[in-house]
């Protein structure tokens, strides 16, 4: 097994929850964000023309699973077996302990509902709950270590799903809009000809109904960065608050289900939004769109023709927004 350390850090709060809804850092989100960049990462390597079974099966092998079987001379054998990939929180360095609870208070909410999809996410009071706490960004709780222990075989593609946490990868409630937000010393950095790798034509995203890859419209990479830097998390999130509206509202209400819904069949955002560092130690706002059909099984649908219109309308409006560009590359 080859063990390797990696320094994780939130640059917005994270309302990332134990089953008492209390933030607290955890390693089973971590390593659910791991497998869900690891997809994106398989499918890549084999053009995106890999087979979702294929990719179950080893995913399951690698990551662990309790389902797994397939027939050798008619009868079923089971392939149940233990993770390959071991990964474990550590203390961090001011003898924080890895699963303290976070401190975060509310932050100032919008109205929730289609319009404003969640854009500013405020700590609701439940009933008779406590408010829920979150983690705070920038500060001794928002950083712990991270160790990952595999085989050497399984390291080349661990690290290029590490590289894809980094370049976006977000955790805990209403991360899609850019809480959670994670920072990882250590992985690689995702030049924007690098993450081409990882994406197809829009037409060809929308055939698939997970978010198997990055968008290109044009040939173009459908990842943008905002004009401006900041210096506190609250500054850039109030500017994530009011263009992720807007860029909901331009779309007429039939259409707004290609970015998600709450309701039954709930389907995160496919437009993905994060905070990243800057050399100079500000933060960039970065979005990625990732389309997807809607799942079969979901109440709400769109046809084909209304998803590519959606979509086409949601490029445009942030190709001719003031504060974003689209990375080059």
């Amino acid at each position: 097994m080859f063990v390797r350390r990696y320094q994780l850090s939130f640059t917005t709060p994270a309302f990332l929850g134990n089953a008492g809804q209390d933030a607290q850092w955890r390693t089973p989100p971590v390593k659910a964000l791991l497998r869900q960049w690891w997809r994106v990462a398989w499918a890549a390597e084999r053009k995106f023309a890999g087979s979702v079974e294929d990719m179950r099966r080893e995913e399951g092998l690698l990551f662990g699973n309790a389902w797994l079987s397939h027939l050798e001379h008619g009868k079923p054998i089971h392939d149940h077996c233990q993770s390959r990939v071991r990964l474990r929180l550590l203390l961090s360095s001011d003898g924080t302990k890895s699963w303290a609870l976070g401190t975060q208070g509310g932050v100032s909410p919008l109205s929730t509902g289609l319009d404003t999809s969640y854009a500013w996410f405020g700590l609701i009071k439940r009933k008779e709950l406590p408010d829920r706490s979150g983690i705070k960004a920038d500060g001794a709780e928002s950083s712990r270590q991270l160790s990952i222990a595999a085989p050497e075989t399984d390291w080349p593609q661990l690290e290029k799903a590490l590289a894809l946490m980094n370049a976006f990868g977000t955790l805990g409630s209403r991360s899609r809009g850019g809480w959670g937000s994670l920072h990882i010393d250590g992985a690689a950095h995702l030049s924007a000809s690098e993450m081409k790798f990882y994406a197809r034509p829009l037409s060809e995203c929308l055939k698939a109904d997970w978010a198997m890859s990055l968008a290109l419209a044009g040939g173009r990479l459908c990842v943008w960065h905002s004009k401006e830097s900041f210096k506190t998390w609250s500054e850039a999130m109030t500017l994530v608050a009011t263009e992720r509206r807007h860029v909901r509202t331009t779309l007429g209400k039939d259409l707004r289900i290609a970015l998600g819904f709450a309701e039954s069949g709930r389907m995160p955002s496919p437009l993905r939004w994060k905070m990243v560092k800057t050399p100079e130690g500000r933060l960039q706002i970065r979005i990625a769109a990732m389309p997807h059909a809607i799942a079969a099984d979901a109440k709400k649908q769109l046809s084909d023709v209304q998803l590519q219109s959606a979509w086409k309308t949601v490029i445009a409006t942030l190709d001719g927004n003031k504060h974003f560009k689209r990375m080059e590359g």
